[in-house]
């Protein structure tokens, strides 16, 4: 299974998955990415380290796999 999942949602929406623990999504809406996202999952995403890190790796690898989905 790969670590990270995405699935198109209804109203141009993304949806990522972390599919390791922690096991959290990320909700999206196309081509907006840096104005509007929900996390799930997560406890405390803008104040513990290791969530930030994860947050990151996630941002990262839609920027270098999905560009597309998330600039305008």
């Amino acid at each position: 299974m790969k670590k990270f999942q995405i699935k198109k949602q209804q109203n141009g929406q993304w949806l990522v998955s972390h599919n390791e623990f922690p096991k959290f999504t990320y909700l999206f809406e196309d081509k907006k990415f840096n104005y509007r996202r929900t996390v799930t999952g997560l406890s405390d995403p803008s104040g513990d380290p290791e969530q930030i890190r994860l947050l990151q790796g996630m941002e990262k690898w839609l920027t270098d796999h999905h560009k597309d989905k998330i600039n305008g």
